[in-house]
């Protein structure tokens, strides 16, 4: 079934591997990876490289359909390096996402509660980060493809919001006549309450009077703008109103820094939050929020009546959030540590202060405080995930302490790829 000619060669795809590549194994016991490919196709690919028992292809054409496949897709499809998936039957592509979890958790505890996942609509995502740069005299304004550097122009994506799409449009046509630079211009938009906040890194100086020119003859609705040179101190440039995010039903609200992390998308963010109150049974609960950035769950926590210690490696999202807690009355019930989570490791009897503790780690997880915590037997422990990889790891070391899932609830706020959003409570009874 597998024919090589050269370094192309005729693929048929078995499985879709965890991070969503159609996956073929060859006689020699390699895993052939290729993008954009569903199980049961027959692709024609060309070999990009191999590590160890992996070889990665590029997918040049689909030599036999599966049934499964949608034609239903992005013009920026299979060029855009974002979408990965974009190609599956929704019940499919859904069925696939939702066993990502489901799974190897099954695997390690039987007795487990996964609730329906909860599905992002397209167009939802109000976080992005693109690129700018000059190609002669014109230039290009997007993301890049597919494990490259290589940049493409987009004019419409299915997962961005529309605000920060128009954005990228009207920089694209106000670059090209009145600012050039041979540098690549990196852009993280937030769309807060009141518009569009911009935070723009560069490594060379740019011509701020010119650069400010352009964004006062824009028609998106922007509440600030900040320009960070080498990793210095993004400095503002323009101001037109607060850089505040309303936190839903939950009157409350925080201070975003600029490029600052919150939830991708909004309905992402109310499930974790009303979850989050919903595990809290006592109003003045002494709650340990970890990775806490700019308050998502601590500022709706405090609004609940619960005490609340954050840590966060952010010396910028903790100053919002505190700004945040004192414009609304909230700073008595809180107390802060600026520490760096990855390396400094929380003492076990630290957290044995707490009646909950909650986590919401980046991508990489959060082992040396899990391991810390395990011990402890904390009664309740909110662990929030955007990678499953690293959860099942963490997870194991909890339940091997201990600890039941009290149940699982999945979150694909990252359409199309690979990664999930997992709200998990553990419990012990110890």
């Amino acid at each position: 079934m597998h024919k090589s000619t050269k370094s192309t060669i005729n693929i048929f795809i078995d499985t879709l591997d965890k991070s969503g590549l159609g996956a073929s194994s060859m006689q020699n016991e390699d895993i052939y990876l290729v993008p954009y490919t569903l199980p049961g196709e027959t692709v024609k690919a060309n070999v990009i490289n191999r590590f160890r028992s992996k070889v990665y292809c590029s997918n040049l054409e689909i030599l036999v359909n599966s049934s499964e496949r949608s034609y239903n897709t992005c013009n920026h499809f299979m060029k855009c390096g974002g979408c990965s998936l974009q190609h599956w039957k929704h019940k499919n592509y859904k069925n696939w996402k939702l066993n990502l979890i489901r799974q190897p958790l099954l695997k390690l505890t039987h007795d487990i509660k996964i609730l329906d996942m909860i599905t992002a609509e397209n167009y939802s995502r109000r976080r992005a980060k693109f690129f700018l740069k000059q190609e002669n005299n014109s230039y290009k304004i997007g993301f890049k493809r597919y494990k490259s550097d290589n940049l493409i122009n987009i004019d419409h994506c299915i997962i961005l919001d529309p605000d920060i799409m128009e954005l990228m449009i009207e920089l694209k046509n106000s670059f090209n006549t009145n600012f050039l630079t041979k540098e690549v211009v990196v852009f993280h938009v937030n769309k807060l309450d009141y518009g569009l906040d911009i935070l723009i890194q560069t490594k060379k100086s740019l011509r701020i009077n010119e650069l400010i020119k352009i964004f006062k003859n824009l028609k998106s609705k922007i509440v600030s703008i900040y320009l960070q040179q080498d990793n210095l101190n993004p400095e503002l440039i323009l101001f037109y109103n607060k850089n505040k995010l309303n936190f839903g039903e939950y009157n409350v609200y925080g201070l975003i820094p600029p490029g600052g992390f919150f939830q991708a998308t909004k309905i992402a963010e109310n499930q974790l939050i009303t979850n989050i109150l919903n595990e809290i049974e006592i109003r003045n609960d002494y709650v340990l929020d970890l990775y806490s950035g700019s308050g998502t769950f601590t500022l709706p926590l405090l609004k609940n009546g619960c005490k609340v210690y954050v840590v966060d490696n952010n010396k910028s999202s903790i100053e919002s959030l505190i700004k945040s807690t004192k414009e609304q009355n909230l700073f008595n019930n809180i107390e802060y540590d600026i520490s760096n989570l990855k390396r400094e490791k929380i003492e076990t009897h630290f957290f044995q202060k707490f009646d909950v503790v909650i986590l919401d780690p980046p991508r990489a997880g959060s082992l040396l405080q899990v391991t810390s915590i395990a011990e402890t037997k904390v009664k309740k422990i909110i662990y929030i995930s955007c990678n499953v990889q690293s959860f099942l790891r963490d997870a194991r070391i909890l339940l091997s302490n201990g600890y039941k899932i009290k149940y699982i609830l999945p979150i694909d706020q990252f359409l199309y790829t690979s990664h999930l959003e997992i709200f998990s409570v553990f419990e012990t009874f110890n």
